[in-house]
């Protein structure tokens, strides 16, 4: 589990140690980090960079030891976004968001493969519904997320006899990335305004199709990018309008 000390990525190592899952999870924030592994037990956690080659190969190899050569599930979850006008972004923007979102997934899916195939393990990637739809001033994450959804269609095509691979595309999440949009006044309203479900998702309602998708009982579903949006991405809600009598 990559980005596990937050959001939902904690979310999902909980739900997964819940479900008996000896959890190995990354991420930078130690504190953080502290508080998933008092409060779940079963987790391991592995500090390190997600962009880092070297770090990806220490963490994939403690899963690799717990599991015996055998890795059950992969979640890629690590992300960063930024709002910018594509005009204003810079190669160093694209660089940073694309390493961290889509590049870490790579890395991460490519050093865990031979013990995912000798575990019959399953792949789920967190992407977004900005990789399934553009989002203005979203153009590098939308692209980063939109290559998660190749990856793993591609990936389910080629190992998927022994291995699935599926992404999640999460929509309107509570968590602490958005944070600053939800201190917009108004924002929330808004935003749970175009959603039929008529609020926002929390981590747990994305972590519970993550545990689903890397369950047995999810054994035929391979090559998927789920959306986990409340119906955003389903069409245009209409206004209400005047009645006229």
């Amino acid at each position: 589990m990559t980005g596990g000390t937050q959001g939902i990525g904690a979310a999902c190592v909980a739900r997964l140690a819940a479900d008996g899952a000896q959890v190995v999870f990354t991420g930078r924030d130690k504190e953080a980090a502290q508080a998933v592994t008092a409060s779940v037990p079963q987790t391991v956690f592995v500090e390190g960079d997600v962009t880092s080659e070297a770090d990806c190969r220490r963490a994939v190899d403690a899963a690799l030891e717990i599991g015996a050569g055998r890795i059950a599930g992969l979640v890629n979850n690590a992300g960063v976004s930024a709002r910018i006008a594509f005009e204003d972004s810079t190669l160093a923007d694209w660089n940073r968001i694309v390493s961290v979102n889509a590049t870490s997934a790579y890395l991460f899916t490519r050093h865990a493969l031979a013990g995912l195939r000798a575990g019959r393990g399953a792949v789920v990637t967190v992407s977004s519904i900005a990789g399934l739809v553009g989002e203005e001033g979203l153009a590098i994450y939308t692209a980063s997320k939109a290559a998660l959804i190749g990856l793993t269609q591609a990936l389910a095509l080629e190992y998927g006899a022994e291995v699935r691979f599926n992404a999640v595309c999460p929509g309107q999440i509570a968590t602490r990335m958005m944070a600053k949009t939800l201190a917009i006044p108004g924002r929330r309203e808004m935003l749970e305004s175009r959603i039929p479900a008529a609020r926002l998702g929390t981590p747990e309602d994305v972590a519970e199709v993550v545990a689903w998708l890397l369950s047995s009982a999810a054994g035929f579903v391979n090559g998927v990018a789920m959306s986990v949006d409340g119906g955003e991405t389903a069409g245009f809600m209409t206004p209400e309008t005047p009645s006229v009598s």
